[in-house]
């Protein structure tokens, strides 16, 4: 009786494993052409809407962490509306994917906040520039056009915004802050005082070309025109350090006057003084003329403080 039971169970297990092996090998077929015709992605959603299919959802989801982790230039930080949903499907295998297009939407919605930097003047803000080094030349080029006695309550803020400004230049975000009302008041209570050197108006005529950029180039004075032989008077008491010809400035004199500040007159006709001389203010040292580089008779009046040329008409020809 054992016996009998034994070749039955023996049986049983036989074949139990063979229809498990025909089973096997049947899923394994499948499985095989299932393979072979069809693939596995992923059906991306995103915003209630299906925008594609990717091969690897975590490949995704990588180059997503990243877009918004790394940031550049003046921006701040980046941060994603929705993140997308993803769903197993298969589809056969000739049908693409659009991994760039997924991305794309993804990032297109992204919010992208800016960091940049305000000068405000007295509290209130003039000019914007992309990069605290910019905001801070701003702010050190007003200081150099100016007296150093002149107090302007100027300062740097950092902003956020998400609208993407466009910042200014450095120096149009200058000419935005010395066009101020408040600037020009200041520099009308200083009057032609630089360093405490007072000066005055060396001849009297019509301004032609102005301290700044023009299509010639950066222009380092102030133009003045007058006739040929008008007296060209010294702007404040001071030394002769050059009186003669040199280059573009045609016949020159340079003057100083003290506690840093020099006085240039170029493109004289006559010069009166020699270099070593000392000079009362007012006293005429040349004549105007057109010698040098020069369209016409004119004064050339450079002002320049510590080395550094500075706008004549912070101080005088207001």
């Amino acid at each position: 009786m054992n016996f009998i039971l034994s070749k039955k169970i023996k049986y049983y297990t036989k074949e139990s494993l063979r229809w498990i092996g025909l089973i096997v090998f049947g899923l394994l077929i499948i499985a095989l052409v299932i393979w072979i015709k069809y693939k596995p992605v992923y059906s991306v959603t995103f915003l209630g809407k299906e925008i594609g299919m990717v091969t690897n959802k975590n490949e995704i989801e990588n180059t997503l962490q990243e877009y918004t982790e790394t940031t550049y230039g003046d921006i701040a930080f980046i941060t994603l509306k929705e993140l997308p949903e993803y769903e197993l499907k298969f589809v056969e295998s000739g049908e693409k994917t659009n991994e760039e297009e997924v991305l794309l939407a993804v990032k297109n919605t992204a919010i992208v906040t800016y960091r940049r930097y305000a000068i405000t003047l007295a509290g209130t803000q003039k000019a914007i520039v992309s990069t605290k080094e910019e905001a801070q030349n701003v702010v050190d080029e007003i200081k150099k056009e100016f007296n150093q006695d002149l107090e302007l309550d100027l300062k740097i803020i950092e902003l956020y915004d998400s609208n993407d400004i466009v910042p200014e230049t450095v120096e149009v975000a200058v000419a935005k802050v010395n066009e101020d009302e408040i600037v020009q008041t200041k520099l009308k209570e200083q009057g032609a005082t630089v360093n405490g050197i007072t000066l005055s108006a060396p001849i009297t005529g019509t301004i032609t070309s102005r301290f700044g950029g023009r299509r010639s180039g950066y222009h380092t004075g102030l133009d003045i025109a007058a006739s040929t032989g008008t007296p060209i008077a010294v702007a404040a008491s001071g030394t002769v350090t050059y009186a003669g010809n040199r280059g573009t400035y045609g016949k020159l004199v340079i003057v100083s006057h003290g506690n840093g500040v020099e006085t240039y007159y170029a493109h004289c006709n006559e010069i009166y003084v020699t270099t070593g001389q000392n000079v009362e203010s007012g006293e005429i040292i040349s004549a105007v003329g057109s010698t040098g580089n020069s369209t016409g008779p004119h004064l050339h009046l450079e002002v320049r403080v510590n080395g550094e040329i500075k706008n004549p008409q912070n101080y005088l020809y207001k």
